[in-house]
């Protein structure tokens, strides 16, 4: 029995497609040290490439980055095939990771969970009964200045075989520098793909991979669509905190609400309609500082 077809699993992912953190304020000598380190780590780490995508000028570092930080999802450098630009990038988005993670910041954090009853489909005979999950965390990350420098995101649904995503976009001067995103589906097909970004590299901004070699390569267009897609979404989460400010508790240095959302059932898939809290939790002085303005 297949529990899971190939349409599901790709539509799935495709959806998907935002420990200890310093939430107070930096001051704005280190703002400019952090944009200065991050930009010499773009300058840097920038290598031209022929056509095969193999490196002509390497760059080479004695001690490369993890890739953990505080702050964000962890930047996997695990390589899924032999081009050479990939790991250069691998190594390029993790040095910028670690770079912002030098910074303090004010947040607004949304999260949520949720389990129902759920049957799985099979290819060769009827469902079999389970459970689904889901569970999402989403982060944006402000500086001194109230100027928006990251957002994450920790995705995870959990059919018989969980599918999860990480996503990691670096902002500078309100322009999109960085984007990484990490899908993984632990089932029988096992598929993986790693994407990233860099604007610094433009025109050949950066590159998408799968487990099973598939490669695709990224330009100023895939870089820009990202950016704008990401923006139009900022409206969204302005308008819930605003029209959310008076209900919100107070909690040390943050405001906390809730918001209810609905996902739907699928007679097909004996799943009823359900819904969910996600909550919300912000720096209180981003209303006055950030929120208010726009």
């Amino acid at each position: 029995m297949k529990p899971i077809t190939y349409s599901l699993l790709f539509s799935i992912i495709l959806s998907c497609a935002p420990g200890k953190n310093n939430e107070t304020a930096t001051d704005s000598t280190q703002i400019i040290a952090t944009d200065t380190l991050a930009t010499q780590v773009e300058e840097n780490s920038t290598f031209s490439t022929g056509e095969s995508g193999q490196s002509l000028s390497p760059y080479d570092t004695s001690e490369p980055p993890s890739g953990i930080t505080s702050n964000f999802p962890e930047v996997s450098m695990e390589a899924l095939t032999s081009d050479t630009l990939e790991a250069k990038i691998n190594n390029q988005i993790a040095e910028l990771a670690q770079a912002y993670d030098t910074m303090r910041y004010a947040t607004v954090t949304s999260s949520y969970s949720w389990e129902r009853p759920y049957c799985y489909p099979s290819q060769d005979g009827p469902c079999s009964m389970g459970t689904q999950t889901e569970e999402e965390i989403k982060k944006w990350f402000f500086d001194r200045s109230y100027k928006l420098r990251g957002f994450s995101r920790e995705f995870k649904i959990g059919l018989l075989d969980p599918v999860t995503k990480s996503t990691l976009y670096f902002f500078s001067n309100d322009s999109l520098t960085a984007v990484r995103e990490q899908s993984v589906y632990s089932g029988d097909f096992g598929y993986t793909n790693h994407l990233t970004i860099i604007a610094a590299q433009c025109p050949r901004c950066g590159i998408s991979i799968t487990n099973d070699g598939q490669v695709s390569y990224m330009n100023e267009k895939d870089l820009a669509t990202t950016q704008q897609e990401f923006y139009e979404s900022m409206s969204e989460l302005i308008s819930i905190l605003k029209a959310s400010q008076k209900k919100a508790k107070a909690d040390g240095d943050y405001f906390i609400f809730s918001v209810n959302r609905t996902e739907e059932g699928n007679a097909e898939e004996k799943s009823k309609a359900i819904t969910y809290p996600v909550e919300f939790r912000v720096t209180k002085e981003l209303y006055p500082n950030y929120i208010s303005k726009q």
